[in-house]
């Protein structure tokens, strides 16, 4: 009879482990949209991106169909890592849409989230 309770816990303990990360790698994606600084970006709408990221092509091809080729600036951080530590990318993709008044708004994770806000 122990050996049945042993068993019922450690599958219980299994499903609790199972459900916590399928709970925190569907929300790690959501991080939350922050007013920042445009690190003397001038308006427009940037991507953040980098080779070694497993999402970045999917993010631009959905910013080159709603937007078209050309529509936005990308930065990877190959190339271009200063605006990263400016304006706090901590995760790519990102977008960041800076405004005619010089304030931005950061978008991790797909572009979805900023596609709705133009």
């Amino acid at each position: 009879m122990d050996e049945i309770w042993v068993r019922v816990g450690v599958v219980a303990a299994a499903l609790l482990v199972a459900g916590s990360i399928a709970i925190w790698r569907r929300t790690r994606g959501r991080s939350p949209i922050r007013e920042v600084s445009s690190a003397g970006l001038g308006p427009g709408i940037y991507f953040f991106s980098s080779a070694t990221c497993p999402t970045c092509k999917q993010a631009r091809d959905e910013l080159d169909r709603v937007l078209g080729e050309g529509a936005y600036v990308e930065l990877r951080w190959e190339e271009q890592p200063a605006p990263f530590a400016e304006i706090g990318v901590d995760a790519v993709p990102a977008v960041l849409i800076v405004t005619a008044s010089g304030n931005g708004r950061l978008f991790p994770g797909r572009p979805d989230r900023a596609l709705s806000e133009l």
